[in-house]
């Protein structure tokens, strides 16, 4: 190794000059010093190297296998198409619990299997009501909201770039709602089947804690078990905070 005395010297002056003294070192001296400072600074690097090669996860490491994400969510809808379902002008809310377990983590995407809980769901869409009038009915069209809960015990939850802050994810679900009434109309059913697609990205910091934002499109049916089977279809925005443990 060539040293410098020069460089040396002034690096030496400036560092004290900054602490308010000027010191004179002997060459001998700062050849030791050196020298310590190189033995220290290779024993942390074969420290380091060790607790990389022992295998032990950290939080800089992403989303790890046979972690656990407890969280909360709630949506909203904003839009009623009828791509599958045929009700028009519906709205769509819910809020749910989250438990999650991540089955495998590759280098760069997680797979996690999740189960949503739903306490309550709010689906609000135009109903026809025929009132008596002399002798024939009248044709009425209301708004009314109808209340239910839930459940979504499969979900299949992608998160690409998982050793990242930022993750863009990709998930499925499918569960049930019951709701306190036949839905969206009179003669269909009070529980309904639903699956939903939905993406979006993740924020995970380092002490495991995240906050998720996406788009849904979810679908809700009876699956023709009921005289009326017109189904609805909403998308949505949802947001959400989880703890992974």
């Amino acid at each position: 190794m060539r040293i410098t005395p020069h460089v040396s010297w002034q690096r030496l002056r400036l560092t004290f000059v900054s602490n308010g003294t000027i010191l004179r070192i002997p060459a001998s001296c700062l050849l030791v010093l050196i020298s310590s400072v190189i033995v220290s600074a290779q024993a942390i690097n074969e420290s380091s190297s060790l607790a990389a090669g022992s295998g032990a996860p950290s939080s800089s490491e992403g989303i790890q296998k046979h972690w656990n994400e407890f969280g909360i969510w709630g949506g909203i809808s904003f839009d009623s198409p009828t791509l599958i379902g045929k009700t028009p002008n519906s709205r769509f809310g819910n809020i749910g619990l989250r438990y999650g377990r991540v089955l495998a983590a590759s280098k760069s995407v997680a797979f996690e299997w999740t189960i949503d809980a739903v306490p309550l769901a709010i689906l609000s869409n135009n109903r026809f009501t025929a009132v008596p009038s002399g002798s024939g009915f009248v044709v009425t069209q209301t708004r009314k909201s109808v209340y239910g809960w839930g459940a979504s015990p499969i979900g299949l939850k992608f998160n690409f770039r998982r050793n990242r802050r930022a993750q863009p994810f990709a998930q499925a679900t499918g569960g049930f709602l019951y709701f306190n009434e036949q839905v969206p109309l009179a003669g269909a059913a009070r529980f309904n089947f639903t699956f939903d697609f939905s993406g979006g990205v993740q924020i995970v910091n380092s002490n495991r804690r995240s906050f998720m934002i996406g788009y849904k499109y979810q679908h809700i049916s009876n699956a023709n078990r009921a005289t009326f089977n017109p189904g609805v279809d909403v998308q949505m925005i949802f947001a959400g905070f989880s703890v992974f443990k």
